[in-house]
């Protein structure tokens, strides 16, 4: 029996059984940013909001990683998976923002966009999610009658693909509602 080391993206994190992975499995990071004006609260956002590839600055920020642990087994017509493992990682990065001594119409504003920032970034890590039950279906349901090796090889490749579809669907997501503002992350 052979057992293959972490795949793709390999991460510590949460280990997908049969079990769904919700929203709440992201570990969620929060920047500081200070001000008593809108003016003052989006230069905060512009100067310390995650970097993304290509060094723009955003507000929020989903990275998730999913990553896979295999053993498998000769069998009389071809090879089987004995165990698939999925792990799985989030981290949502948003920014946070006490309020004391400001307006209330500044408060207000500020928790309706930030509620609806974490709903865009929640869409985010939807396709992780997706994208690591994908793979999770994947390995329960493949089968060759191939030896291991080969095996192997089209489940790597197939788990690959699934990934790619997901980070295409994120960059689609971003392009469909512009990064979260046709969803109400405006601010100010």
């Amino acid at each position: 029996m052979n057992l293959h080391s972490f795949r793709a993206l390999a991460v510590t994190g949460l280990v997908v059984s049969s079990s769904m992975v919700f929203a709440d499995d992201a570990v969620i990071v929060y920047y500081d940013v200070v001000g008593n004006s809108a003016s003052e609260l989006r230069h905060q956002m512009n100067q310390k909001g995650p970097l993304r590839q290509g060094g723009e600055r955003f507000d929020g920020h989903t990275n998730w990683h999913v990553a896979w642990l295999y053993r498998y087994a000769p069998t009389a017509d071809g090879c089987k998976f004995t165990e698939v493992g999925i792990k799985f990682t989030a981290t949502i990065t948003l920014p946070m923002w006490a309020g004391a001594g400001t307006s209330s119409a500044l408060a207000k504003k500020w928790r309706s966009y930030n509620a609806a920032l974490r709903v865009h970034e929640d869409g985010h890590l939807s396709h992780g999610v997706r994208a690591a039950e994908e793979i999770k279906s994947l390995g329960q349901s493949l089968r060759t009658s191939g030896g291991c090796s080969a095996l192997a090889k089209l489940f790597d490749q197939q788990a690959a693909s699934i990934l790619e579809k997901y980070r295409i669907a994120d960059a689609t997501y971003d392009a469909d509602n512009k990064h979260g503002r046709t969803q109400g992350a405006v601010f100010p």
